[in-house]
Parts: structure tokens; C-alpha cells; sequence
């Protein structure tokens, strides 16, 4: 991969060429390639295909085996990039820890001085990151008495209050009712004029309200990787009918043909 020329913007937010991974001898990740543009990118794939691997190699938690990975224009494979990537993510991953005792804008300043911001500053920090995820009125509230959706925003607040480039989101509307999703839907809409977004989801109806771009991730291997619309007609999909939307159609259809079981 060709570095970056210094203060030179990337055209992509990441760029992933033949990148694997390994958990002993399972492969996880196989020979990626991928770019990741700025916007929101929804990343769909089954249990297993290799998402929260994937997301944690954007984020330098994870080492890829082989290949580059270049996030925001730095080098993941350097020491120095690895550092600078770390500075400029927000990461929430689907099981976060939250102090019940604390309040929740004690809990999103905690979280922008671990990202490095000066404590005189972290509270105005965390004022701005309730504010954009539309619960500045629970600032004085303790986190252990929040409802789900409230404890999901008060994760995201957390992720985005050092104003990071790019939030990578692992499953953020799993086990939310309805309205609480399209709430958080709308939400995210309005955080990604901030900043880039990638998300993983098993909601696949998700994508067409969230997402600018989509990737299908399956047994390590990417798919496809598109618009949403492009999506509906992947495979030779069925028409809409009353079992799953264009969408699902489109997306069944692409792994059952993937896993040469014809279409879905």
C-alpha cells in the first residue's frame, strides 16, 4: 500500500488490500479487499462471517496476519499509525461496561480523558456528545437507572466525545424495541454529518434508512460491497412478498449462492 503523503486526504476513510486473520488455524478473515468510504456503511453478515474481527482490526485492536490496513490515511501497520488511528476512532462494541453508580455526564467525561482530552476540557466534551445524541436532560442521572435505548445513547456519547473521524458501532440497535430503533436511527443520521460511521447489524431493514453504502460479509470473505439498492438485486433475488423485504431477498439470496445452494 502506498503511504499517504503527509497532511494529504485519503480518498477513503480505510482501505483494506488482502488482509487475513487467524485464531490459531481458523481463519477468520480471508484475503480482504475493501474501501470504505466516508458516510455510513452498514456491515451485514451471519454469526461467524468475521464482523467484530473485521471491526476490530479498523480499530488496531486486532493485527491483520497479512495484508495492509490504512484507517484515516495512517498506516495500521506502524507503531506511529496504530497511535494516531486510536486518537481519531470512537468504537462501541456490542457489550459495553457501564458504571451504575455513576452519573452519565461523569461516565462520557470519564470517557474523553481516556481518549486523551485535558481535564479542564472533558466535561464541555461530554456537554456537546450528550447533545448530539439528544440526552442532555439525563446529564444528572445515575447510569443505573436508564432504560436500554438511554443506555445505548449514553455508549455512543461516550464513543464520540473526543469528536472523533470515524465511530465504529458493533450491533447498536440489537435488542431495542421499534420505536426506541428509529429513534436511534435517526440519531445516527444526524451524528454522520460529524463523522463517518461504520455499523454492523443483523437488522438487515436497517441499512436503507441508515446506510449511505453497504458491505456482506460471509465466512471471512466479503460478498459484496455496494449501495443498499444494488444489494436488492444481488443474486437474482426474489421480489418483495410478504416473507422479507427486496432487501433480505437480496441479502439471503447472496449467501445461499455463496454457499452454492442456488438462490434463496
Amino acid at each position: 500500500m502506498t503511504s499517504p503523503v503527509p497532511g494529504q486526504l485519503s480518498r477513503f476513510v480505510a482501505r483494506l488490500e488482502d488482509v487475513s486473520f487467524s485464531y490459531g488455524r481458523r481463519r477468520v478473515l480471508s484475503g480482504l479487499d475493501l474501501e470504505l468510504e466516508a458516510g455510513v456503511t452498514g456491515l451485514l453478515g451471519p454469526n461467524g462471517a468475521g464482523k467484530s474481527t473485521l471491526m476490530s482490526v479498523l480499530s488496531t485492536h486486532r493485527a491483520a496476519r497479512s495484508g495492509s490496513v490504512e484507517v484515516l490515511g495512517e498506516d495500521a501497520g506502524r507503531a506511529a499509525g496504530r497511535e494516531a488511528i486510536r486518537s481519531r476512532i470512537g468504537v462501541l462494541t456490542q457489550r459495553f461496561p457501564l458504571v451504575g453508580s455513576m452519573r452519565v455526564l461523569d461516565t462520557v467525561a470519564y470517557a474523553a480523558w481516556a481518549q486523551g482530552l485535558p481535564r479542564r476540557e472533558v466535561f464541555g466534551f461530554a456537554e456537546r456528545a450528550l447533545g448530539l445524541v439528544e440526552i442532555e436532560d439525563l446529564a444528572r442521572r445515575r447510569v443505573g437507572w436508564l432504560s436500554g435505548g438511554q443506555r445505548q445513547r449514553v455508549g455512543i456519547a461516550a464513543a464520540i466525545a473526543h469528536r472523533p473521524s470515524l465511530l465504529i458501532l458493533d450491533e447498536p440497535s440489537a435488542g431495542l424495541d421499534p420505536e426506541v430503533r428509529m429513534g436511534l436511527r435517526l440519531t445516527l443520521r444526524m451524528l454522520s454529518e460529524q463523522c463517518s460511521i461504520l455499523l454492523s447489524t443483523h437488522l438487515v431493514d436497517d441499512v436503507p434508512h441508515l446506510c449511505d453504502r453497504v458491505l456482506v460479509l460471509d465466512k471471512g470473505r466479503l460478498l459484496f460491497q455496494g449501495v443498499p439498492e444494488e444489494l436488492r438485486h444481488a443474486a437474482g433475488a426474489a421480489p418483495d412478498d410478504q416473507l422479507g423485504s427486496p432487501l433480505e431477498h437480496g441479502y439471503l439470496a447472496l449467501l445461499a449462492q455463496s454457499r452454492g445452494h442456488g438462490t434463496f
